[in-house]
């Protein structure tokens, strides 16, 4: 019977293979210490998979906004070229002064400074009350949700980061869960070498197999 050892995985993989050798292993009273070191490296694993999650959300969800907020400074531009009057007028150039302060430039900011100025300006356009610019006030509902979706996304990461407190990000976590799990095969393969138990031979073919997918 062959020596077994972790394959070259994707963080992801990883993940999936790792919990297929706990249900493996989970109920074997022989290498019981090791599965509880795998199963302990693990969580800190998980945990950095989430944090890396979360981080990685937020270009997703800053593009989104961007999109939104470049939209709606096109739609103001464009507004500028009908021949509104009175009225109404007067109101699309109080839009223009404060989408001539905040402007394309939103994108260039940082993540947090971004947040802070859409709010910032919504919360001076929602002052307005755009109901005479049907074309613009449509805009503003889907910026505010996006612009709440990435705080809303920033504010878990910051406490998931919180109360993991000296959890280490996936990447750095992977090489300890590996060496882990390996260590869990050496000991079982050599407790299968010596006692010859049918249930232990089974937990191993079954790892074989499990390895062998992932290749």
């Amino acid at each position: 019977m062959q020596m077994i050892k972790v394959p070259k995985l994707r963080w992801a993989q990883l993940q999936s293979f790792t919990e297929g050798v706990l249900q493996t292993t989970k109920d074997l009273a022989e290498v019981s210490a090791q599965v509880a070191a795998v199963e302990s490296h693990f969580e800190a694993f998980k945990d950095g998979m989430t944090r890396s999650a979360a981080s990685s959300n937020k270009p997703v969800l800053d593009r989104t906004r961007d999109v939104l907020n470049s939209g709606f400074f096109k739609g103001v531009e464009s507004e500028q070229q009908f021949p509104h009057a009175g009225a109404v007028q007067q109101l699309l150039d109080q839009v223009v002064k404060i989408t001539s302060e905040y402007g394309f430039g939103l994108s260039k900011l940082s993540y947090d400074e971004q947040t802070a100025q859409t709010d910032n300006m919504l919360k001076e356009l929602e002052a307005l009350n755009l109901k005479s610019l049907p074309a613009l006030s449509r805009w503003l509902a889907p910026i505010k949700a996006a612009n709440d979706a990435f705080k809303s996304t920033s504010e878990a990461y910051i406490k998931d980061l919180t109360a993991s407190g000296e959890t280490v990000a996936a990447t750095n976590a992977a090489p300890a869960l590996v060496d882990a799990v390996n260590n869990l095969f050496t000991m079982l393969f050599a407790h299968v070498q010596i006692s010859g138990s049918e249930s232990l031979i089974k937990a191993y073919k079954e790892l074989i197999t499990l390895m062998e997918a992932y290749k």
